[in-house]
């Protein structure tokens, strides 16, 4: 993928989707949810809330408090394509980290929803996209070497 506004929409899409996810979202997505109980004022009515939703899409959730931690978990087994999903993007994210560090990135998935990922270098700010369901890959963090400690060109 090297249309570099296609990225950038996708990007924006992915950072937009993931930031109006609530714990419960994140519980459906992802099959469990975990809180630093600091982060949560009322863990009785977070365990509650999230198990009256379940109740309501009729799903079978376990909640917890642990070592200053409130969780819960979809009861029972992941689906196949989750997992087959997860080690897609992996595989994906691997080779185009080590593109972007080819180019001098300090590079890390810095999002990842699915099968869909942000790379950042966080040495120069630089962006990629990815999407493993999709095998594409493209942005700055992969075409171009990082900025860093660069001056601009004199004119």
């Amino acid at each position: 993928m090297e249309d570099p506004v296609e990225i950038n929409r996708r990007i924006e899409r992915l950072v937009k989707r993931v930031r109006r996810r609530d714990d419960y979202g994140e519980l459906l997505f992802s099959g469990e949810v975990i809180r630093s109980s600091g982060g949560v004022d009322d863990l009785d009515e977070w365990r509650a809330e999230i198990k009256k939703k379940a109740r309501e899409d009729r799903i079978k959730v376990r909640t917890g408090e642990t070592a200053g931690r409130v969780w819960a978990l979809v009861n029972g087994p992941r689906s196949s394509d989750v997992l087959l999903g997860g080690r897609r993007f992996f595989t994906l994210a691997d080779r185009a980290l080590g593109e972007a560090r080819s180019h001098g990135h300090e590079a890390r998935v810095a999002l990842r929803d699915g099968e869909e990922g942000v790379l950042k270098c966080d040495g120069c700010g630089a962006l990629g996209y990815l999407d493993a369901a999709e095998s594409t890959a493209g942005g700055p963090i992969l075409e171009g070497d990082c900025q860093v400690g660069e001056l601009p060109d004199p004119e």
